[in-house]
């Protein structure tokens, strides 16, 4: 195969990993590492993404994508750009616009007297257009997320503002340092902190790599979050779907495009007796960092029944879910309850 035949196949991978086009990534490089061809975070930058995917990725919600981010840019110099969906819907039916609810959740509150709520040390750096310039305080790390067309970060950082203020709940993200409420958070929950900073190279790390819910999952529905040094996935696939764990572990333990890991223990139910319909089948794995860095990533695989009986697709296609992909994780039911899939 000629060396372009070579970029180019190693061009595609990146793109199944990071939801990049090829034509993009075609454009902007002309070789891709050929041990690191998704470079890794680290420090306050690696915690920063970390922040981020930890706040976003925690479901209870619908978005066009597993965890609201349609992709990741990883530029050359090794910043990073997230594109987040239009809009998010609650289990309520209410909708809300994608760039809203990532304030509601990243950026830094106090609550006096209890905790700090957001993720702590998270700055607004810049506005630029529909993009939000984060950092953490007191470092050189940088993030964007990228709003759709329309998106007035500018308006809904008033919004958000002027809802703690007149809450009673000073808001965090312009102290031009560690705020009083976070130094006294941090102080009240150390070893929550210690957990957010050794888990950091996980949730950068799958955070580089989050096209991969999209494009190696059966899974409709995506979502995580942290008990103590354990970062847990729970994915959910329809019952009448082939289940499929096998891809997505195979991809995020890759020697070369994965995220060093290794599956440490696991228990799969795929060859047990059939359960009755109203039960749900659960595949849990446990991976860890081939080199003994602390952190665990457990995931459970799902098999079941919608969640509560909903018409899922519809709640799907409502906030902007590509035709192609609920075909195959939602395929359409037919009269006599069996289901279609459009190739």
């Amino acid at each position: 195969m000629s060396a372009g035949g070579r970029l180019a196949n190693r061009i595609r991978m990146r793109c199944l990993y990071t939801g990049e086009s090829f034509r993009h990534l075609k454009g902007s490089l002309t070789d891709l590492d050929n041990k690191h061809p998704i470079p890794a975070a680290a420090g306050d930058q690696a915690l920063l993404e970390s922040q981020l995917m930890a706040h976003l990725a925690r479901g209870g919600e619908w978005w066009a994508h597993p965890v609201g981010i349609s992709k990741v840019r990883i530029n050359p110099e090794g910043t990073v750009v997230v594109h987040l969906d239009g809009y998010t819907e609650f289990l309520s039916g209410k909708t809300y616009p994608m760039s809203s609810y990532a304030l509601d959740h990243l950026l830094p509150y106090a609550e006096p007297g209890l905790q700090v709520d957001g993720a702590s040390g998270l700055r607004v750096a810049a506005v630029q257009g529909v993009d939000l310039h984060l950092a953490q305080v007191d470092s050189d790390s940088r993030l964007v997320i990228r709003g759709v067309a329309g998106t007035r970060w500018h308006h809904d950082l008033s919004a958000r503002w002027q809802e703690l203020a007149e809450g009673g709940n000073p808001p965090l993200w312009r102290e031009p340092a560690l705020s009083r409420f976070e130094r006294e958070d941090e102080a009240s929950y150390p070893h929550v902190k210690a957990h957010e900073r050794e888990l950091a190279w996980l949730g950068s790390g799958l955070l580089r790599r989050i096209a991969l819910f999209h494009t190696s999952s059966s899974a409709y529905s995506t979502r995580s979050w942290i008990t103590g040094d354990e970062w847990i996935f729970e994915l959910d696939t329809r019952r009448d779907v082939l289940f499929n764990h096998d891809t997505l572990l195979a991809r995020l333990t890759d020697p070369v495009w994965g995220l060093s890991l290794r599956i440490s223990d696991s228990h799969c139910t795929c060859h047990n007796p059939p359960l009755p319909e109203t039960y749900m089948r659960q595949c849990t794995y446990y991976l860890v960092h081939t080199e003994g860095r602390p952190g665990v990533l457990q995931i459970r695989f799902r098999h079941g029944r919608a969640i509560n009986g909903r018409n899922v697709r519809a709640d799907l296609q409502r906030v902007g879910a590509a035709p192609a992909w609920l075909d195959r994780v939602l395929p359409q039911q037919q009269a006599n309850g069996s289901s279609e899939t459009v190739e």
